[in-house]
């Protein structure tokens, strides 16, 4: 028997409610009618969070917020109590000061392991949907190859180049590796677990997400949607291809997989982009973002040269077996970038020529890469920091 749910099913719960992807799960869940509790880390920092019960004004669903630190065991005890889906959304990306390789992977597999244990103890949770990444499909192959939802990043390991091997020691000094081990484990455990207890849980893995910022806190360092609005101030980057899904895309088909009859616990989701129009490097982003923003410099290269090709995919799964109607790339381009000029949270600069690149500096700031990377190699980063107080 099914074990979909829907709205009258009862509450049901998102972790990482404050974050880019939760926020607008949340959102989408309260406009189809859900009661949904909403975990964030801290319920009074309101400039994270005050767009979330915000939403009760919206409806016909409702929001509640709930005060849980991933970290520690039973925070999603009382949470998770009565609730028939959990969506499973907080991670620790590396992104936010005071993290480490060790830190982003105990924050994916450990951190979950205390969510299970919630689902557990609650007894009524029928379905889990977990956000991983296409980190976690992503393996070493030849350029343009075509990564499907049976793609795993653990696949061709020979391939790999010397010093991100796949095990514990590098962990402790590769973000990358730990971030990719960290969401493959955690994805094939939630799914042992759901054959072991009885609910059916499926993995998200999206790609380079952008889309709307719903609050100003949604403007964080190494976020896609960040690197948009670095575009618009005239910042050039390095070269990049990019894969772009929306994050409205992200959200909803989360909410489908909960809702659907037909697929079954294990099951995983690419999302990507619809079609070859969002399959693009980053020249043709800064071409979009020209054509809808004419007249200022926009970023693009800092410096010209060939963009590898990929990663590649393209959505399949959620389209054919969910339904999900994607946004174009080019809709995603344009109301993140909309989003950030609507805060306030960009300044443009006049003339079309106008941007950072190589020998052109104009001192412009990057708000995608304001400072060093907080997730480093922890022996790196002391070596870099004496040599900066050195100088």
């Amino acid at each position: 028997m099914p074990n979909n749910i829907r709205p009258d099913d009862g509450p049901v719960a998102v972790t990482g409610s404050a974050g880019y992807i939760g926020s607008h799960l949340v959102l989408d869940l309260v406009r189809t009618g859900y009661q949904v509790r909403a975990c964030v880390r801290d319920a009074s920092n309101l400039a994270n969070t005050a767009h979330l019960p915000a939403m009760n004004r919206i409806g016909p669903g409702t929001v509640t917020l709930h005060a849980c630190d991933m970290t520690v065991p039973g925070a999603y005890d009382d949470v998770f109590a009565g609730c028939s889906a959990v969506f499973h959304a907080a991670a620790e990306m590396g992104n936010l000061q005071g993290s480490t390789p060790q830190k982003v992977y105990d924050g994916g597999l450990g951190a979950t392991e205390m969510v299970i244990d919630s689902i557990r103890k609650a007894g009524s949770v029928k379905r889990l949907v977990y956000t991983s990444s296409f980190a976690a499909v992503g393996h070493p192959a030849p350029e343009g190859h075509v990564y499907t939802e049976d793609s795993w990043a653990d696949m061709n390991q020979e391939s790999r180049r010397e010093g991100s091997e796949w095990n514990m020691a590098t962990v402790a000094r590769n973000r990358e590796v730990a971030y990719a081990m960290t969401k493959v484990e955690t994805e094939r455990y939630v799914y042992d677990q759901g054959d072991k207890l009885g609910f059916e849980a499926f993995g998200v893995c999206p790609c380079h997400v952008i889309g709307p910022l719903l609050s100003a806190s949604h403007q964080r360092p190494w976020a896609w949607q960040t690197r948009i609005g670095d575009m618009l101030e005239g910042y050039g980057h390095p070269r990049m291809f990019w894969n772009i899904v929306d994050v409205r895309d992200v959200a909803k088909a989360q909410r489908l997989m909960a809702e659907c009859p037909v697929n079954r616990n294990g099951e995983r989701y690419n999302l990507v982009a619809t079609d070859e129009s969002g399959l693009i490097p980053q020249q043709e982003v800064q071409a979009i973002l020209r054509r809808l923003y004419p007249g200022i410099g926009i970023g693009g290269n800092y410096r010209e040269g060939p963009s590898r090709r990929g990663p590649v995919a393209v959505l399949e799964k959620v389209v054919t077996q969910l339904g999900l109607k994607p946004h174009t790339a080019e809709e995603a381009i344009r109301d993140n970038a909309d989003s950030l000029l609507a805060w306030g949270l960009v300044t443009t600069r006049p003339g079309e020529d106008n941007w950072q690149r190589d020998g052109n500096d104009l001192g412009i700031k990057s708000k995608w890469n304001p400072h060093m990377y907080p997730a480093i190699d922890p022996e790196l980063r002391k070596k870099l920091e004496a040599e900066t107080q050195e100088g």
